[in-house]
């Protein structure tokens, strides 16, 4: 999974099935189940297709997301998804803070006869 945040350009670092001169990217909102295109630029970094641009993605979303071969051709080269936060301090980040309450009505033992 790819964290990104919503301040632009954005920028993903794939190793996709084949190599594509123009790929596009639908990414689809996984709570609204929309789906966008985006046109990216693209460069290499080794054995890696980096891809930059816009891709207009709210925080505390999860999104699925499919390169394909761009042009003619909608051959999926590479599927993912991406979790949008702007927190900065990701090894402390809790994706589930504050939603669980404990239960203090009753006394939890156990029996054991």
């Amino acid at each position: 999974m790819d964290i990104l945040t919503t301040s632009s350009p954005q920028e993903l670092k794939i190793i996709p099935r084949k190599d594509s001169a123009s790929p596009v990217i639908k990414l689809t909102n996984k709570m609204t189940n929309t789906t966008a295109t985006v046109t990216p630029s693209k460069s290499d970094d080794r054995n890696y297709m980096v891809l930059s641009g816009t891709f207009n993605i709210a925080e505390d979303n999860l999104y699925s997301y499919k390169v394909e071969m761009g042009g003619e051709d909608d051959e999926v080269i590479y599927r993912g998804l991406i979790y949008c936060t702007n927190q900065t301090n990701l090894d402390k980040y809790f994706i589930n803070k504050d939603e669980y309450t404990e239960e203090t009505s009753f006394d939890n033992e156990f029996v054991i006869l």
